[in-house]
């Protein structure tokens, strides 16, 4: 299509186009606007346009005049068209999102826009005119403008020049509206008869059937019915009941309520947060429930969908395209008015948004690790904050440092709600390790459950088969050449493994560095304990939970499925595990290794390996059968192991608390963590020391640490600086200006620049 002139009346869009190139920053690019689009096109409007050779997705966010564009010697004459437009539009409230998610973590507006896009097929798909599906008659919702590229006549005025076939047309569709194909097909008539239809301004087309009739006719509903009755539900436990008050309270407030939930392992959280959501839907509110792993979402959504039926949508990246849009319209329309879903489903575009709640919110998950590189609980809060307020929830059993901090004073749970406290033993692996995994007391104590019928759960953090290959002669590690990251064994497929990322390697006969040692393996991983868990139970009995064999959320729900109908039974895997499964039959949690995390340069070690043990200890003993906790550990007096296996919760808060106001750690300090990285190691070192220099009259020196080099990634070089500063604001609005005007520079000399606000990992 020729260029269309933007000068008269006609509108111009600003777009963001979602390319995927870093150097174009958050530049804003100007499109004609085809007068058959018009009224389809607004600010938050998805839109295929041309982009050099290409078609891709943008997002619209603004519309002006040809009249009123500003002086037209500073704005191309010539513009090129808009191509198409999707059916769904970002709402205001998550282009406003988007936006603030872009300053708060120093992020490309592009990057932050894509978390609040509808589910896309590839841009080609729309490209040049929009294959149109589905004919509804003028006058429903849904339908914006025609397909047809000149004025529009009035109904009056064509309606006597209709052809035959046309008014057959409009005779068979029904008021839901129709697909194309299929309307075509039954009246024996070309699609060129709908098209002049269309272009009359008789009927409207789509590219797909508006929300309505996508959900009534093409799919089947959801699973659930609705809502249970109140009466049905559990009696509370009184500690619950007076949460449940005082959260409501909260959630009645004006403004944001932050709210902390602290409560044990069994402790009945879940009930207390369908309580609230409950009361948020009698008030004609709508909720997002987020949990930390996909892994999870099975479990919670049949709790959830018990209780509120087809009142309950679904959104995490494990779904497949086709059920993600299916879910989102839902979701946008205000059909689903409670989402359930990990991470990315803050996101969603739920009708009266006025609750949001992070079960298990002390888990690493909520972070993301790419740009943008945000915290679920801090979009929430930002969400919460632009909608005029609302409650937002944290569950947990063990807190984050940073939610003892920035929430309200924390409402505990104390008593299980069934079973008992689980009982817990230390094994001094100094005293009892041996060639094997396993010492011999956790051998028997797996060998007496699997006697009497009943489940264990073994947590091993570590994935493979061995950890470490190294030459007993001199010692030489097999690492890495692209990440410098020592390799994992994989026994399946014989091959060496870097879990960073993902390069395998053969494993050489001899060591590579002397040519003469042979290799021994060592540090253990799940493969291994897989194996030797066999030797004690039947192998169709042990079921494995890691990374490596669960590739999809189907898989996942298969191993629970099995576990949780096996008796007996053993679940082995990775952190996984630990995760809010509740299986009453579980009478023993094995932890492998207790010492896997503590030594890993990250000041949240102690937190992290105290979580994990009171996770996964909180698995035992559910039901009426009492549960039995098995520690092994290499150091048994180290505090956050020692406090964990003697239940001084409190304790550890207040000593981890002491330790990172002492040293500058979160939460009484903000991070910024900016890395260089590139193929040249030393443009990228000197291009980090050139970053402090610039950064070093805003901040004092205790605030500044580094520049530091860390480990090659994926044959990169990485340096980094490390900004600790007591206001978040200053620091991110200064380091915002400063990285803006060294990225280009930097790029064209083969540096790159990322920044990670409230980094999680350091490596």
């Amino acid at each position: 299509m020729a260029p269309a002139s933007g000068r008269d009346g006609t509108q111009i869009a600003q777009v963001i186009p979602l390319t995927g190139v870093r150097r174009l920053g958050d530049r804003r690019f100007d499109y004609l606007v085809p007068p058959d689009l018009e009224k389809r096109v607004a600010a938050g409007s998805v839109v295929v346009v041309p982009f050099g050779h290409r078609t891709v997705w943008a997002v619209v966010l603004g519309l002006e005049r040809g009249e009123e564009a500003g002086s037209l010697e500073l704005r191309p004459l010539e513009l090129r068209p808009i191509l198409s437009v999707a059916e769904e539009r970002i709402p205001e409230s998550l282009l406003l999102l988007a936006q603030s998610v872009s300053e708060r973590y120093l992020a490309s507006l592009a990057s932050c826009l894509r978390l609040v896009l509808p589910p896309l097929g590839p841009p080609r798909s729309a490209a040049g005119r929009m294959r149109h599906a589905w004919a509804i008659p003028v006058g429903l919702p849904g339908g914006g403008g025609s397909a047809g590229s000149g004025p529009q006549e009035t109904q009056e005025s064509c309606a006597s020049r209709l052809t035959q076939k046309q008014r057959a047309v409009l005779a068979a569709l029904p008021p839901e509206g129709k697909p194309v194909s299929s309307l075509c097909r039954e009246l024996g008539v070309s699609p060129s008869v709908v098209h002049a239809l269309a272009r009359k301004g008789l009927l409207h087309l789509l590219s797909q059937a508006p929300v309505r009739q996508f959900m009534e006719m093409e799919l089947a509903p959801p699973q659930g019915g609705p809502a249970a009755p109140s009466n049905a539900w559990p009696r509370l436990w009184p500690e619950q009941e007076e949460a449940v008050e005082k959260l409501i309270a909260a959630y009645e407030r004006p403004g944001l309520a932050h709210e902390l939930l602290w409560g044990v392992t069994g402790s009945g959280k879940t009930e207390v947060y369908l309580r609230v959501i409950a009361h948020a839907l009698a008030q004609g509110a709508g909720a997002i429930l987020l949990v930390p792993e996909i892994a999870l979402t099975p479990q919670m959504i049949q709790r959830v969908r018990s209780r509120f039926g087809s009142l309950v949508g679904v959104l995490h990246s494990g779904l497949p395209r086709g059920e993600r849009l299916r879910e989102y319209r839902r979701i946008a329309c205000g059909q689903a008015r409670v989402v359930v879903g990990a991470r990315s489903a803050v996101f969603a575009p739920v009708v009266n948004l006025r609750l949001i709640i992070l079960d298990e919110s002390h888990d690493s998950s909520y972070k993301q690790e790419e740009e943008p590189r945000y915290h679920a609980r801090t979009v929430a809060k930002l969400r919460l904050t632009q909608l005029g307020g609302g409650l937002l929830l944290e569950g947990t059993a063990t807190p984050a440092a940073e939610s003892l901090v920035y929430a309200g004073e924390p409402l505990r749970l104390r008593q299980r709600a069934a079973g008992a406290e689980p009982y817990w033993e230390i094994v001094d692996m100094r005293v009892q390790g041996g060639a094997k995994v396993l010492a011999p007391i956790s051998r028997e104590a797996l060998a007496q459950v699997i006697r009497e019928g009943e489940q264990a759960i073994v947590l091993l953090n570590r994935r493979g088969y061995a950890g470490r290959t190294y030459c007993e002669l001199c010692g030489h590690v097999l690492t890495c050449a692209s990440c410098e990251l020592s390799l994992t064994y994989h026994s399946r497929e014989r091959r060496l493994v870097c879990h960073r990322c993902g390069r395998t390697y053969p494993q050489p006969p001899l060591c590579p560095a002397c040519g003469q040692g042979p290799l021994t393996r060592s540090i253990p991983g799940t493969e291994r304990l897989d194996r030797e868990l066999r030797a004690l139970a039947p192998a169709d009995r042990v079921f494995r939970m890691d990374s490596d064999v669960l590739t999809s959320g189907a898989r996942v729900r298969r191993v629970l499925e099995s576990f949780g109908s096996s008796f007996p039974g053993v679940l082995v895997g990775t952190q996984m595990v630990a995760k809010g499964h509740d299986f009453p039959g579980v009478t023993l949690v094995l932890v492998a290794d207790a010492d896997t995390g503590l030594y890993v340069p990250d000041f949240r070690a102690a937190e992290r390996t105290f979580q994990l043990l009171t996770q996964a200890a909180g698995r035992a003993g559910r039901a009426e059968r009492p549960g039995r906790v098995l520690v092994q550990t290499w150091n048994p007096d180290v505090p956050c192991i020692k406090m964990a296996l003697e239940g001084r919760v409190s304790d550890f808060y207040r000593l981890e608390l002491e330790t990172r106001r002492r040293l500058g750690y979160p939460p009484f300090v903000h991070l910024i963590r900016i890395v260089s990285a590139g193929p040249d190691g030393a443009r990228v070192e000197a291009g980090a020391r050139y970053l402090r220099e610039r950064l070093a009259p805003y901040f004092p020196a205790q605030e500044l640490r580094g520049p530091v080099r860390l480990p090659l990634l994926r044959s990169q070089t990485r340096w980094q600086v490390i900004i600790g500063a007591q206001d978040g604001e200053r620091a991110r609005a200064i380091v915002g200006k400063v990285v803006a005007a060294l990225a280009e520079p930097y790029r064209q000399r083969g540096v790159g620049l990322v920044v990670d606000v409230d980094p999680e990992s350091f490596l």
